[in-house]
């Protein structure tokens, strides 16, 4: 058998150069002085609210610029709002997300079924569903729970 002609591939043409200009170093060292090292907090604030425990949206958002050493309040929302795009976005295309430390988030579809009414006895019919679940890790279930 005769071999086939191996065919050779193109020269790869270099990328053009880019010009950089050198920008003065005296705005970046003053800045970079100015700058203050924030310190992290690793106690959660107790909740305004003390009769349901729950933060609001401004103490949740106080909180993760803590914990995380965030300088300014808006950096933090900007976090707090990005993440929450990127989980419902997430959860939208059917992806799983492993939040680790913590567990699993995931859409889960439920069947369609017949159930009745308590009150008055009548059966109905329960359509199909989608819904957000939440798998505990174990090490969140230990930290929690003991």
């Amino acid at each position: 058998m005769a071999k086939k002609p191996v065919k050779k591939a193109a020269p790869k043409k270099a990328a053009p150069k880019k010009i950089v200009k050198a920008k003065a170093a005296a705005p970046k060292a003053a800045a970079s002085a100015s700058k203050t090292t924030v310190q992290k907090v690793q106690v959660a604030s107790r909740p305004k609210n003390s009769s349901t425990n729950s933060y609001t949206y401004s103490e949740f958002v106080e909180n993760v610029k803590n914990y995380c050493g965030i300088e300014k309040r808006a950096q933090a929302k900007t976090l707090v709002d990005d993440l929450a795009t990127f989980i419902r976005d997430s959860l939208k295309k059917g992806y799983k997300l492993p939040l680790l430390g913590l567990g699993k988030l995931y859409v889960r579809e439920s069947k369609a079924r017949m159930a009745r009414n308590p009150q008055t006895g009548q059966e109905i019919r329960i359509p199909a569903r989608k819904r957000v679940r939440f798998t505990p890790a174990k090490a969140l279930k230990e930290h929690v729970l003991k």
